[in-house]
């Protein structure tokens, strides 16, 4: 619940259509899932694009979810992002979910796609 406030903060707070974050809770596609869908309920006119890591692990995962309306393409915008890291996952035009080996790449991929 604490991370979907924040996730929902940060929204508001932000200019445009695209919101970029890091909250980490760990690499839980579940947890993802359960954050984008509170995400949805609340704002309907901005995609959001979070980085989740599990530093133990030394991976990370990015998670994109647009609202229905919004016109941004979650995954080519999580491709674009990660390109160059090594990391995998797939989704559709309105989420997309990939996990990527290594947290020391985290900033540029949040740079990159802040950029997008």
């Amino acid at each position: 619940a604490k991370v979907c406030e924040q996730v929902i903060g940060a929204a508001e707070a932000t200019e445009g259509n695209k919101v970029v974050l890091r909250c980490d809770f760990g690499v839980d596609g579940k947890v993802a899932k359960a954050v984008t869908a509170a995400y949805g309920k609340k704002v309907k006119d901005k995609a959001i694009l979070m980085v989740s890591a599990d530093i133990d692990a030394d991976r990370y995962m990015v998670v994109a979810f647009a609202p229905k309306g919004v016109d941004v393409d979650c995954k080519a915008w999580v491709a674009a992002s990660t390109e160059g890291t090594g990391g995998k996952g797939g989704g559709k035009k309105d989420s997309a979910q990939f996990t990527v080996p290594g947290v020391a790449s985290i900033d540029s991929v949040l740079e990159k796609a802040r950029i997008f």
